[in-house]
């Protein structure tokens, strides 16, 4: 990801989130209930989730 604002990463992560939601919760509503509050845990921390290597949680070093 080049440009790692909040919005860059939501655009490109969320169909994953939400599929992945789907899959934990069987229910739309509350996929994307999910979504939105995991989204807005992340948003309100995305200072320090931008220093960290990476967003997504993997790393580049072996």
């Amino acid at each position: 990801m080049d440009d790692p604002t909040f919005e860059n990463f939501v655009a490109q992560r969320l169909p994953a989130l939400f599929r992945y939601a789907m899959v934990l919760t069987q229910n739309r509503h509350d996929a994307e209930d999910l979504v939105q509050e995991a989204l807005t845990r992340t948003g309100l921390r995305w200072a320090a989730v931008r220093r960290k290597d990476s967003p997504r949680g993997t790393s580049a070093r072996p």
